[in-house]
C-alpha cells in the first residue's frame, strides 16, 4: 500500500518521512510533495492508496486536491493535517469521503493509528468493491449464458428481471455473437480468463463495443456484443484482425468464429447457434485465424468421404511399397477434406483412425515395429480424437508413414525375404492350395531354407503364421454380420467349414459362432 505526504513545510515532510516506520504499518512506498497542485500532479503518476495533506497550502489547498483526486479513485483515503479550526475548512471535508483528521502539532502515534485506520479502510473497500464486480461478473455472465442457450419464449422472461447493469431490452438494437475456442490450453481457467478478458475488453472498448460474455466448458469463451448500427463484414474482418493482433503475444491456440447479425436481444441465441455451426468449420482451418458466418447450402448435405476409397487405395500403395505414390495420396486426401466439401470434424477423424489402423494392420503383415505412437492410454482413438485439427491429423498420418517407409528401407537382406513372404501371404491366404512350395518358388529358395529362415527371424514356423493370419481375418470378418459363417470360411482359405471350426476353436478357444455371439452381433 502506498501513501504521499503533502505539505508546503519540508521540516513537516521530513520528520513525517523519517520519524516514522512505515513498513510496520503496511506502507510499502512513500512519497511527497509542496503544495496541492504538486501533490495532485504526483498522485496521478504514484497513485497512492492514502494521502496525508496539509488542508491550507499555496495553489491549491489540501480539500480542493482531494475532491479532484477522489473523483479520479473514489476509494482513496485521506488524512488532513491543520493547525486550524476554522470551520468552513472542516466543513468541506466532511463532503469527502473516507476522510480522517488529525490538528497541528502533530502527535506521530496519532498519525500512526489513524494511518492504519486509513489503511483498513482502504483494504475493506478493496473487499467490497471486489465482492461487487464479482457479483456483477457473475450477473452478467449468467445473462450471456441464458441468451445463448434459451429460446426466445424463455430469453424474454430474463430480460424482464431487474439487471445490476445496462442492458438494451429493445428490438432494434443490433447485436451478434463471437466466440473464442481454445485448443490444447495448459493454463487453469481462472489463469486463461484472468489472460483473455483485458485483452478483448480493450479491444471492444477501443471500437466503441459493449458486450456480455461468458464460457462453456472451459476452453469456449462467448461475447454477445453491441454498440453500431450495423456490423458489415468489413467491420467484422477488422475487429477479427485486431483480435488476433492483441492474442498474438500469448502463445495461445485459438479460432475466432463471428456469427450471423440479429436485432434484439431476444435473437441472440440465433447468433450464437450461427456461429456454433461455423465453429465446425475450423477444424479445417489453421489456428489463430478468424472466421465469419456465412450460410451456405452445402451446410443441408454432407460429403461422403467413402467415396474417396482412401483405405483400399493406401492399402495398395504401402504393400507395394511405393513412398512417393503414398506421399501423393496423402496430400489428395487432405486437399479433398478442405473447404467447399462440407466435412465434419468426426468424418474426417474416422477417416483418419482408419488408415491409421491399416498402417497398423500393414505392419502387422510386414512384421514391421515401428516406433511407438504419443497414444494416451494406449487407445489409436484416443489419439485421434485429441487432435483439433486437420493439420494435426495430416501431420501425423504423414509422420506414421515416413515411419514405416524408413523401417522399410533400413530392413537386413534376410528380412526382406520375410517381408516378402508374408507379402505374398497377404495377397494369397484366400487361395485354399497355398502351400509352402509356393511360397519358396515367389522367393526363389528352398523350402527347408524359407521354413528355417522364417522360424529365425520371427520366432513362428510359416504354417503357424499362415494360419494366424487367416484366423485373424475370419475374427475381423465375424464382426461384420453380413457375412455368414460358411462364407467367412471360404474368404480366408478354408473350403472345409468343419475344418475352419475345429481350427478356430483350437487358435481362439471358441467356435466362429461363439466368438460371434461374445462380440455382441447376432
Amino acid at each position: 500500500m502506498k501513501l504521499l505526504i503533502v505539505d508546503d513545510e519540508k521540516l513537516t515532510r521530513d520528520g513525517l518521512m523519517n520519524s516514522i516506520d512505515w513498513k510496520s504499518l503496511g506502507i510499502s512506498a512513500v512519497a511527497q510533495a509542496d503544495d496541492g497542485l504538486h501533490g495532485y500532479e504526483t498522485a496521478l503518476t504514484f497513485r497512492p492508496d492514502i494521502i496525508l495533506s496539509d488542508v491550507r497550502m499555496p495553489h491549491m489547498s489540501g480539500i480542493e486536491m482531494a475532491e479532484k483526486l477522489q473523483l479520479i479513485n473514489p476509494a482513496l483515503s485521506i488524512i488532513f493535517m491543520s493547525g486550524y479550526s476554522d470551520k468552513e475548512y472542516l466543513k468541506a471535508a466532511i463532503k469527502l469521503k473516507a476522510v480522517s483528521y488529525v490538528e497541528k502539532p502533530i502527535d506521530l502515534e496519532e498519525i500512526s493509528d489513524t494511518v492504519l485506520e486509513a489503511k483498513a479502510a482502504v483494504e475493506a473497500g478493496r473487499k467490497a468493491a471486489s465482492s461487487k464486480a464479482l457479483s456483477l461478473a457473475r450477473s452478467r455472465a449468467a445473462l450471456a449464458s441464458r441468451l445463448a442457450y434459451a429460446p426466445k419464449g424463455e430469453a424474454s422472461s430474463f430480460l424482464s428481471e431487474d439487471l445490476d447493469f445496462d442492458f438494451p431490452r429493445d428490438e432494434e438494437t443490433v447485436f451478434f455473437t463471437f466466440l473464442i475456442q481454445f485448443h490444447h490450453n495448459t493454463y487453469s481457467q481462472d489463469a486463461l480468463t484472468a489472460i483473455l478478458e483485458p485483452v478483448v475488453s480493450q479491444v471492444l472498448d477501443g471500437l466503441h463495443l459493449k458486450e456480455i460474455h461468458s464460457t462453456r466448458q472451459g476452453l469456449l469463451y462467448f461475447y454477445h456484443v453491441w454498440g453500431h448500427s450495423d456490423y458489415t463484414a468489413n467491420r467484422k474482418n477488422n475487429l477479427g484482425r485486431l483480435l488476433e493482433q492483441a492474442l498474438s503475444p500469448l502463445s495461445l491456440h485459438y479460432h475466432i468464429i463471428f456469427g450471423k447479425n440479429v436485432k434484439g436481444a431476444l435473437h441472440i441465441h440465433d447468433s450464437y447457434n450461427s456461429a456454433v455451426i461455423e465453429l465446425q468449420n475450423s477444424f479445417f482451418q489453421k489456428y489463430n485465424t478468424y472466421r465469419i458466418y456465412e450460410h451456405r447450402e452445402i451446410y443441408d448435405t454432407f460429403f461422403d468421404v467413402s467415396t474417396l476409397n482412401m483405405d483400399s487405395r493406401l492399402s495398395e500403395t504401402l504393400l507395394r511399397k511405393d513412398q512417393k505414390q503414398t506421399e501423393l495420396l496423402l496430400e489428395e486426401l487432405f486437399r479433398e477434406l478442405m473447404p467447399p466439401q462440407n466435412v465434419l470434424p468426426n468424418q474426417a477423424k474416422d477417416l483418419y483412425y482408419k488408415l491409421f489402423m491399416l498402417i497398423n494392420d500393414t505392419c502387422e503383415i510386414l512384421n514391421l515395429v515401428l516406433p511407438s505412437a504419443k497414444e494416451p492410454g494406449d487407445s489409436l482413438w484416443g489419439y485421434i480424437s485429441e487432435c483439433e485439427s486437420i493439420y494435426e491429423l495430416q501431420e501425423l498420418l504423414t509422420q506414421k508413414t515416413q515411419q514405416f517407409f524408413s523401417q522399410i528401407q533400413n530392413r537386413s537382406e534376410n528380412s526382406s525375404t520375410v517381408y516378402l513372404i508374408k507379402e505374398f501371404i497377404a495377397g494369397h491366404y484366400q487361395d485354399e492350395t497355398l502351400s509352402i512350395k509356393d511360397i519358396s518358388e515367389h522367393v526363389f529358395l528352398s523350402s527347408s531354407y524359407v521354413c528355417t529362415l522364417f522360424k529365425n527371424e520371427t520366432g513362428q514356423t510359416l504354417n503357424q503364421y499362415l494360419t494366424d493370419f487367416r484366423i485373424d481375418k475370419a475374427k475381423k470378418l465375424l464382426t461384420d454380420p453380413r457375412y455368414k459363417i460358411t462364407d467367412i470360411s471360404a474368404r480366408v482359405g478354408y473350403s472345409d467349414g468343419n475344418y475352419f471350426g475345429k481350427t478356430f476353436k483350437k487358435q481362439v478357444g471358441m467356435s466362429p459362432s461363439e466368438y460371434r455371439e461374445q462380440e455382441g452381433l447376432t
